[in-house]
């Protein structure tokens, strides 16, 4: 990342004594040295993820007295507990800021319409507040509320002669339709509007040129969350720019190998220098992002971000990938766009739903074509003639407006609970800090990774492997302590689901290297590592344990045969080499 100077270091460490005021916290950060650390120290501490949020409950993560705060906000649409955010005046002030920096460039002269819920969600109370910085009047027309549908909303904004609109990317296109639906068009008859800023969806740059042609005036994007505020806003030149002096952002390459290289995806971890309320530490969201760290024609040098969806919404056909920004690309790339659209996961490719006003003019073939040659995989399309997608009636009536829901994944094919992105990132990361043999921090992150999901299996299995390579490495004292941890979450991970690999290749371990007067089994071991063997987890080090359980077992020659296979597999296995040469010597034998 890129470091601004002393100005952000201060920052952090401003944060770091922050956070000792939050529960969740002070519990997360007790074993980590802070003294003297600064930005640079940032990829060694522990991530923040969703399920540490929920689990920790609405005060987990309150780092002030309850006498500062000002707002409380808390995410909506996800399921389970809620995630709590706590914002005192100056963060409320910070988030104006924040916003204030859009290309809309607010003056006092303006008079913005909010059609943000207000509600328990952020933006509308941040567009206020960057509203009441500049001198801008504000229109407060909630969405999700009988009391300004939209035609409410369209008379609003051609009589108070509002000059810019502010709110959901889908609200912009409702209220464009309901204009069409009343005759009049959202280009023409709007002539005070001059910008449109939204957040809280997903908007790339097709839909945001679509946006920009059906009321003819530039819209800007703003990235953020309830937990964090707004994190980047776009300039007047359609880039994004992360407001560095109140954010730093990494990106993650989703292998667990380290910081993504500058425009290349990854996960979201975000850290908020700023925030008092409820500040956070490498908070990953489970986004998927990239940033570019290059000069743009606004002025701005610092981190360019492209946001691509979240992780939860990819969805998979062997090698190909899709987000839901290239979901979201090919449909807004049809002509005409689709005035509603959902598009569902199937078992070979994708069916999509496409509802316009404008239908006559399409044809089912031509637009699945399209639509598979864009997204590499088969796409089936029905188009909508009915009310099931869009029911243009409603917009007319004052039925308040709902939270729209544009891929729909096939049943059983969303992640386990113990499958999360943040779970399996952490995992990546842990497994690659063991197999480089650095176990005490393979631990930690297991550790944080069962933490996040205390019923994950593999966590728990993972965490007992680290353990091992610990007593591997230990005295006899440290031996002795470690142990019973390792058998506490190998069974942990044998109780949660007794067909994990990973859970019986280390219970192989533990009964293959116990002594039998302390519960040691060889001839159970070997069961372990054939059952492992046996679907696909057959790499040298499983053939190696299992020739060494032959050995105890009195079977010298089915312990050759395995440390060949372990051979076979990595000529170069130190383990397997020795023991084999050992072995043969005994014989008068030596392999190559």
């Amino acid at each position: 990342m890129v470091d601004n100077g002393k100005g952000r270091e201060a920052k952090f460490k401003n944060l770091l004594a922050r956070l000792a005021g939050s529960p969740l916290y002070r519990q997360k950060l007790s074993g980590y040295e802070l003294a003297g650390a600064g930005l640079d120290h940032i990829p060694a501490l522990p991530f923040t993820t969703k399920e540490d949020l929920r689990k920790a409950g609405t005060f987990g993560h309150l780092a002030v007295e309850m006498k500062d705060i000002a707002h409380y906000h808390e995410s909506t649409g996800t399921t389970g507990e809620p995630s709590a955010s706590w914002f005192t005046r100056e963060d409320l002030a910070a988030g104006g800021r924040q916003l204030k920096d859009c290309g809309a460039r607010l003056t006092a002269d303006d008079l913005v319409l909010v059609r943000f819920p207000y509600a328990l969600a952020l933006p509308a109370f941040l567009m206020e507040q960057a509203a009441w910085q500049t001198g801008a009047g504000i229109v407060p027309a909630s969405s999700r509320t009988t009391v300004t549908p939209y035609p409410k909303v369209l008379d609003l904004m051609k009589r108070l002669r509002v000059t810019v609109l502010a709110g959901l990317p889908r609200e912009m296109e409702l209220l464009a339709e309901t204009a069409r639906l009343r005759g009049m068009a959202a280009h023409q008859d709007f002539p005070s509007l001059r910008a449109i800023c939204v957040a809280g969806e997903l908007l790339g740059e097709k839909r945001r040129e679509h946006i920009q042609r059906l009321w003819g005036v530039p819209v800007f994007n703003m990235y953020g969350s309830t937990e964090t505020a707004n994190i980047a806003t776009m300039c007047e030149y359609g880039a994004m720019h992360i407001v560095e002096d109140d954010f730093f952002v990494e990106v993650l390459r989703e292998d667990g190998s380290g910081p993504a290289a500058s425009g290349e995806k990854g996960f979201a971890a975000i850290t908020t220098l700023s925030h008092q309320g409820s500040p956070l530490l490498r908070y990953f969201n489970e986004d998927m992002i990239s940033v570019e760290h290059s000069p743009c024609a606004c002025g701005r040098t610092g981190g360019k971000m492209t946001h691509y969806g979240r992780s939860k919404d990819r969805i998979r056909f062997g090698r190909t990938v899709l987000d839901a920004w290239d979901i979201q690309e090919a449909v807004y790339s049809l002509s005409p766009v689709p005035d509603a659209w959902k598009v569902i996961e199937q078992e070979n490719g994708l069916h999509a739903l496409l509802d316009s006003h404008d239908a006559g003019s399409w044809l089912a073939d031509e637009l699945a074509g399209v639509l598979s040659s864009r997204l590499h995989v088969p796409v089936t399309v029905q188009i909508v003639t009915d009310a099931s997608l869009l029911d243009r009636a409603v917009l007319a009536n004052n039925a308040p407006s709902t939270k729209p829901v544009y891929i729909e994944r096939q049943p059983g094919s969303v992640s386990r609970p113990d499958a999360s992105a943040s779970l399996q990132y952490l995992l990546r990361l842990g497994q690659r800090k063991l197999a480089d043999g650095e176990f005490a921090l393979a631990r930690d992150l297991f550790q944080q990774a069962v933490t996040a999901d205390a019923r994950s299996a593999e966590a728990h299995a993972w965490l007992a492997a680290a353990y091992g390579r610990l007593i591997e490495a230990g005295s006899m004292p440290v031996k002795l302590r470690l142990l019973p941890l390792l058998e506490q979450h190998v069974s942990l991970a044998l109780e949660l689901d007794p067909s994990q690999a990973m859970a019986r290749r280390v219970n192989g371990s533990r009964l293959l290297y116990t002594p039998e007067s302390l519960g040691g089994d060889p001839a159970a071991a070997a069961a372990e590592f054939r059952y492992c063997i046996d679907r696909n987890v057959d790499d040298a080090d499983v053939w190696v344990s299992l020739g060494e359980c032959y050995m105890k077992l009195g079977k010298p020659e089915r312990a050759l045969d395995a440390w060949k296979e372990a051979l076979s597999r990595e000529p170069g296995n130190g383990r397997a080499r020795e023991l084999l040469a050992e072995a043969s010597e005994g014989n008068g034998e030596m392999e190559a």
